[in-house]
């Protein structure tokens, strides 16, 4: 009896239009919808991200110590960057960090956190002076029919 009536409320709900309410009620959107927006200029990128990838204690150990550095030395760095880990089993880690897809900076880590902090001020150092590079290098490149994104 009560799958009957659930039926017939079912049924009852389709042949009413209540279900189409939404549809023709108010938009639900606060703006124009996103359909008519000419493209996604308006959305800002995310900047200054530097991204974990790291798997063991060692990694995350040179990771935090690597982005507290980086963060107080340029804390205006636009750059996003990847600290990557592949552990082994013979040398500890290998720590890798990436600028958009490009290796910058490689080390081997074995286990120590005063290794991690060295090699963390090292990585802090080049990383810093690749990206000065990579921008002198990126405002310097022709661009006449490309933008710079584009590069």
């Amino acid at each position: 009896m009560k799958i009957q009536f659930i039926i017939l409320f079912v049924i009852h709900m389709a042949f009413t239009g209540t279900t189409h309410a939404v549809e023709n009620g108010a938009p639900l959107e606060n703006k124009a919808p996103l359909e008519n927006k000419d493209s996604l200029d308006d959305l800002n990128e995310i900047s200054g991200v530097v991204i974990d990838r790291t798997m063991t204690r060692l990694g995350a150990d040179f990771y935090s110590i690597f982005s507290q550095m980086l963060n107080d030395k340029y804390e205006d760095l636009t750059e996003n960057l990847t600290v990557k880990e592949r552990a082994t089993a013979l040398s500890g880690s290998i720590i890798t960090i990436f600028h958009r897809q490009t290796p910058i900076y490689r080390t081997a880590l074995s286990p120590g956190r005063q290794q991690a902090e060295t090699k963390a001020e090292e990585a802090v150092k080049v990383v810093g002076s690749y990206v000065i590079r990579w921008r002198i290098e990126r405002y310097l490149k022709d661009t006449f029919d490309v933008g710079h994104d584009e590069i």
